[in-house]
């Protein structure tokens, strides 16, 4: 399995599961069933995304986790936030750990669905600053970040930061960026391009970021890619020389031959969270893995490398090749050049910014 394996679409998934919250594959293991007071904690059920993503997930993480523990893993691939919420309301908990994105994470702490982490259990030694929460652990991140074509941008003349690279005299060409705003940081881009300061960009001023975008490079300058492989095959095709991507993409395009590259500097910072439902089974084997995924180094870094992606775990930094490591948000080196992206306020704001951002767009 190669790194460009990991090509999955998140809403997608989501939509298919919100369609069908109970309707689960377990692709380790066998089906989830209500633990009795004899079997509880010997076990622990997992739910995430699906595809090769939880088939990495299993060699990675799970596996190496039940021989060391005994507690056996079961991986479902229905995860959804409707789904967990049914399942609390009715008491009927049948997941003990859930993979969720940030703003859905907001969500469920102010919907009071689930159980607050237990750092006794889990020992924090190996979470960065930005990972460790009350309700659960950003266990995944990523960066959006600023990248080019190397055939017609050298890295020595690379952009520096949002301003160059949306600035059309410095470099005369097209721009893609992300139009997802679920998903995409491309208004803080815009703000952080106009001069704001990291901790200015919240709230957000989308009314200046739009005229930031009008301006430089200009909308007819513009270009929109709505899903993540879009952007490595425009800038390899020699469609646009600049773009907004995601680091582990851009990672996973050079493993494979690409020319291309990007800056960690400046970045923004989003991912996914690892929640325990209210009322879970096995919660405290839940915790256990919670701990193993966040400070086991060899773990780490075997999830980090098949998935360009990367794991709140600052001790598989020590495994990794320098050169990957710097670029990953646990990296020391980026602990103040990266902005993390606020998750609670997209969650209150992501409708009514959505539809501005089309407004816009369309006029």
């Amino acid at each position: 399995m190669t790194d460009s394996s990991l090509h999955f679409d998140r809403r997608k998934l989501l939509k298919a599961a919100a369609l069908t919250p109970f309707a689960g594959l377990a692709l380790s293991g066998c089906g989830a069933k209500p633990a009795d007071s004899a079997a509880a904690n010997k076990t622990v059920t997992v739910t995430s995304y699906g595809g090769s993503y939880n088939d990495q997930l299993t060699q990675t993480i799970l596996d190496p986790f039940s021989k060391q523990s005994g507690i056996q893993t079961t991986l479902l691939a229905n995860t959804s936030l409707a789904a967990l919420k049914a399942q609390v309301q009715s008491g009927d908990v049948q997941w003990d750990l859930v993979e969720i994105t940030a703003p859905e994470y907001e969500t469920a702490v102010a919907e009071g669905l689930l159980e607050p982490f237990d750092y006794d259990i889990i020992s924090d030694k190996g979470l960065p600053g930005y990972a460790k929460a009350e309700y659960g652990i950003k266990y995944l991140s990523f960066l959006f970040v600023m990248a080019w074509d190397q055939k017609a941008i050298p890295d020595a003349q690379a952009p520096k930061d949002w301003a160059q690279f949306f600035d059309q005299g410095k470099y005369d060409t097209k721009r893609s960026v992300y139009n997802q705003l679920s998903d995409s940081s491309v208004l803080e881009a815009a703000l952080l391009a106009d001069g704001v300061p990291f901790d200015q960009i919240y709230p957000l001023d989308v009314d200046r970021a739009l005229r930031v975008l009008g301006h430089h490079p200009g909308k007819d300058r513009l270009l929109y890619h709505a899903a993540n492989q879009e952007p490595i095959q425009q800038l390899t095709s020699g469609e646009v020389s600049l773009s907004t991507s995601f680091n582990n993409r851009i990672n996973a395009a050079r493993n494979d031959g690409a020319k291309l590259n990007f800056s960690a500097e400046n970045a923004v910072l989003a991912g996914d969270y690892f929640v325990v439902p209210k009322g879970a089974k096995n919660k405290e084997a839940a915790f256990k893995l919670m701990n193993f995924m966040s400070n086991d180094a060899e773990a780490g870094a075997a999830f980090d490398k098949v998935t360009n992606l990367t794991l709140a775990n600052t001790p598989a930094l020590t495994k990794l090749p320098k050169e990957i490591a710097d670029t990953l948000p646990t990296s020391p080196r980026l602990a103040d050049k990266i902005l993390v992206r606020d998750d609670k306020w997209w969650s209150e704001n992501l409708k009514k910014t959505e539809q501005q951002f089309k407004l816009w767009q369309a006029s």
